[in-house]
């Protein structure tokens, strides 16, 4: 018996080491700090996020338009070229130059996992698959409207990760037998609650913030028309700051060029923007969809809410999953009149700004980094 028990200890013993054991996760990713943005946040919190629980983590970043080419990435593979006819010319040598440095990677960090933050790193897994080192691939929403690659990098890796339910739902439309996991992004929750308020300005009299990049889809005109449509009593001296940049900034610079309560900032640095939130009355993004042109999750709201900073969001695509009880949906983003009503009711309402915050806080931490990270790791070791 006692042989037994001295068997069963042991097996107990190896799983656990087995199950603890640290991990190296090569992270293959088309967008990386310091340029802003959800693919480049979520890259480096998760990088950040592995190192903090004691696995090691490296980024494998290749930029399509400025990385230096070989004479060897002139020439494709069929298997990992010309499955995909969507692909131009441009995106087959940069296939090539991502499969190639890939390898290289591998030779020197031996890896794991590959994780794959993008469908256009699908040349990645294949260096990896080429190796027998299982891949994830991360989705989001956007780059799913390219389905025929879509497919095809969600077909050739080993699981798919989704940030939100709505996502994994877009995945099984395009791959019905893909086999996901639903994680969302993560946020160094230290960092957002550290922040001190100054004395100056306090999360009563701050002001109101929408923090997004100048595309149609994150509908900062009807953010604008809002807040002009406000009575300057609910606005008592609080301005609304824009931060963000995009291909549509002259359009909105022109519309607010008159203003003297409206102020674009252009991008921010990260401290910046932690010590903005932490100071903001409100924060305001409605997003609105266009088919696969739409919020995946919306990690800038876990951002707003760990700063305790009432939101208003819309009820497209990740967002009500980003937000969950902790904030306000409007059911029309597009029209100003509800989205200035919402506003209003953050800034003046007491009875529903303490309940939002209340839920923001009972939510945030599980969006932590070490927690989302080892959400992640528990898939990886599925893998293996």
């Amino acid at each position: 018996m006692r042989d037994l028990d001295e068997n069963i200890y042991l097996l107990i013993t190896v799983m656990s080491s087995s199950m603890s054991q640290s991990l190296r996760v090569l992270i293959a990713t088309i967008d990386y700090p310091p340029p802003p943005g959800g693919i480049q946040t979520v890259t480096k919190n998760l990088e950040s996020g592995l190192k903090k629980i004691g696995h090691k983590s490296t980024v494998l970043y290749l930029d399509g338009e400025t990385n230096e080419r070989s004479i060897r990435d002139l020439f494709p593979h069929p298997k990992r070229i010309y499955g995909v006819k969507s692909l131009s010319r441009r995106d087959y040598v940069y296939m090539n130059s991502l499969y190639n440095k890939t390898v290289e990677y591998i030779e020197k960090f031996n890896p794991h996992v590959v994780h794959a933050m993008h469908i256009n790193n699908w040349s990645a897994m294949i260096a990896a698959a080429d190796q027998d080192i299982p891949t994830v691939l991360s989705t989001h929403a956007l780059e799913l409207k390219n389905e025929s690659l879509a497919r095809t990098a969600i077909g050739d890796a080993n699981l798919i990760h989704t940030p939100s339910e709505f996502t994994s739902v877009l995945i099984k439309d395009i791959q019905p037998n893909a086999e996901s996991y639903i994680v969302p992004p993560p946020i160094d929750l230290d960092k957002y609650q550290s922040n001190p308020i100054s004395e100056e300005i306090s999360g009563q009299s701050g002001p109101v913030v929408s923090m997004a990049r100048f595309v149609d889809r994150k509908n900062i005109e009807t953010v604008i028309e809002a807040w002009e449509t406000i009575d300057q009593s609910v606005k008592n001296g609080r301005s609304l700051i824009i931060v963000g940049d995009g291909p549509n900034r002259s359009k909105i610079e022109s519309r607010v060029c008159n203003s003297t309560e409206i102020h674009l900032t252009g991008w921010i640095s990260e401290e910046q923007k932690q010590q903005l939130l932490s100071e903001a009355s409100g924060f305001v993004l409605v997003p609105r969809r266009d088919g696969y042109d739409v919020e995946g999750f919306g990690i800038v709201y876990i951002e707003a809410q760990a700063s305790r900073t009432p939101i208003v969001g819309s009820k497209r695509g990740g967002v009500p999953e980003a937000v969950g009880n902790a904030g306000i949906l409007v059911d029309d983003e597009n029209d100003p009149q509800e989205v200035a009503t919402a506003i209003e009711t953050i800034l003046t309402d007491e009875t529903v700004r303490t309940k939002i915050l209340e839920a923001a806080e009972n939510r945030v931490n599980k969006f932590d980094l070490e927690e989302i990270s080892d959400r992640h790791v528990h898939a990886y070791q599925q893998l293996l």
